[in-house]
């Protein structure tokens, strides 16, 4: 009986840890849409490519690394064809 259960626990345990080793997994998009704040572009709607040169690099969807949350905002909201992927570089 020991022998089974030990299985059952490594097999749970792989369960649970491949989602996190899986590159681009479905744990990957629910994580990012359910734990990360995403960026509030409306913010920026009123002084679009009025940003900073401040480095802080936010990851879109299309695969391009912008600057920061103001340059990612002005350049979705003039294109509209992406969306934020994850904070950090592509």
């Amino acid at each position: 009986m020991s022998f089974f259960s030990s299985w059952i626990k490594v097999i749970f345990i792989i369960a649970l840890a491949f989602p996190l080793y899986s590159g681009d997994s479905l744990f990957d998009k629910f994580y990012v849409l359910l734990y990360i704040q995403q960026p509030e572009c409306q913010v920026y709607r009123e002084r679009l490519h009025a940003c900073t040169n401040e480095m802080d690099p936010i990851c879109g969807t299309n695969g391009h690394t912008y600057y920061n949350v103001c340059v990612f905002c002005s350049s979705q909201l003039r294109d509209g064809s992406f969306r934020f992927r994850h904070y950090g570089k592509c």
